[in-house]
């Protein structure tokens, strides 16, 4: 079988022609709340009640009627008795009447009668009477018992990844169990002849593994059960082996190495035998992470991607993260910049394809720059030393010193 290099892919056919059309694992779990920051919402959540589900102050002061405070002023203020007082978390049993105030802390409930609160720090008080010196509008410092959340009200929507701030909202409504997609597990084979275990001494020539397991331990941390299975020499039917035993296991299947462009490319080889439609593109236009394999056994994404650690970590978090994003049934899986940050120095590209340049943030005067980190993809080291990557767009033949970029972070 001959598999050549020629199935080139720009990073927009990746994601429309490929990720996109991956489909979901579907498999729904039901989780606790707590627990369900990363996991996709399987089902649109409907608010079962209204929020905060009655009238709140928003302060410390008084409830009043807002037409007993026209006109109110520092020379001129409108005198009110106070009625009673309001305790937080209790329902007020008393209405308030016209030319009354009522004392209420802030997150109080508002008493019948009363349609806005003052403020303490525009009153002064004499005995049982208070002076306002500030006039209030209806509404003013509370909100109303539906303004938050309405019963009825879609909170969360299916195919969106819960956060921690999701986790409040939910929580506050009352829901403490939710309808999720089961986390993506991860298949990470090592390829290579000259790759060794961490914790080996290499003899000249030889390479330790950190791309899987540094590789394993961010997808954990991500949320995704992931594993690496073993390592493989460079031998087409030795792969094909792994990749078949653990086929039917996983959901995605990763493998590190054995993507280069030469006639040791038995990764392509390997992958068509496990099936059809078998390699879909062998090759990005992308700097760094030109030689990722992408493909399908039915449904199932795997990818090759390049042996580098810097190309492997580019294409891991521009290919990789997306297709696990998607395949968990995420809506939005394309990576989005976390800002535009200014360059300290000229970026050079060539067009035609995607150069994502390693920098290192500075902060000075209030500002955030960038600098780029420029060294050959062999130099391991500047991976630890960038924040991130900023983006020089296909189009465009660099970025000049002084100019915005988009910066996606580590």
């Amino acid at each position: 079988m001959n598999i050549e290099f020629l199935r080139f892919a720009t990073i927009q056919e990746v994601y429309e022609n490929y990720i996109l059309k991956i489909e979901p694992i579907n498999r729904i779990e039901v989780i606790k709340t707590v627990n369900a920051p990363g996991y996709v919402c399987a089902r649109d959540i409907i608010s079962p009640e209204n929020l905060p589900g009655f009238d709140k102050s928003l302060v410390d002061g008084y409830a009043i009627r807002s037409s007993d405070t026209k006109g109110a002023s520092m020379n001129l203020p409108v005198l009110l008795k106070v009625a009673f007082e309001i305790r937080i978390g209790e329902i007020p049993r008393n209405t308030l009447k016209p030319g009354e105030a009522a004392w209420i802390p802030t997150g109080g409930a508002l008493p019948k009668g009363a349609d806005a609160v003052v403020m303490v720090e525009h009153t002064q008080i004499f005995d049982d009477l208070i002076e306002v010196m500030k006039p209030v509008a209806t509404g003013e410092n509370l909100i109303r018992h539906d303004e938050d959340v309405k019963i009825g009200e879609v909170i969360l929507k299916k195919n969106k990844r819960i956060r921690i701030n999701d986790v409040q909202l939910l929580l506050q409504l009352g829901i403490t169990q939710i309808d999720v997609y089961e986390r993506a597990k991860v298949a990470v084979i090592s390829t290579g002849d000259e790759i060794i275990e961490p914790w080996e001494t290499p003899s000249f020539a030889q390479v330790r593994d950190s791309n899987t397991y540094t590789l394993v331990s961010w997808l954990k941390t991500l949320g995704f059960i992931s594993e690496r299975i073993g390592h493989v020499r460079d031998d087409e039917d030795s792969l094909y082996d792994m990749l078949r035993d653990c086929l039917d296991d996983y959901d995605v299947i990763v493998i590190a190495g054995g993507s280069s462009i030469g006639t040791r490319d038995h990764t392509a080889k390997a992958i068509e035998k496990l099936g059809k439609p078998g390699v879909i593109y062998h090759g990005v236009m992308v700097q760094p992470g030109k030689p990722t394999i992408l493909a399908l056994v039915g449904q199932k994404p795997v990818l090759g991607l390049p042996g580098n650690p810097v190309s492997f970590f580019v294409s891991s978090r521009f290919f990789l993260l997306p297709v696990l994003r998607k395949i968990e049934g995420e809506e939005e899986f394309i990576p989005k910049p976390v800002g535009l940050v200014k360059l300290t120095k000229n970026v050079p590209s060539i067009q035609g394809r995607e150069h994502f340049v390693r920098v290192k943030l500075r902060f000075e005067n209030g500002n955030i720059s960038a600098e780029p980190i420029f060294s050959e993809t062999g130099h391991v080291s500047n991976i630890s030393i960038a924040d991130g990557v900023v983006r020089v767009p296909s189009q465009v033949e660099g970025i000049y010193a002084g100019q915005f970029a988009e910066f996606y972070m580590f």
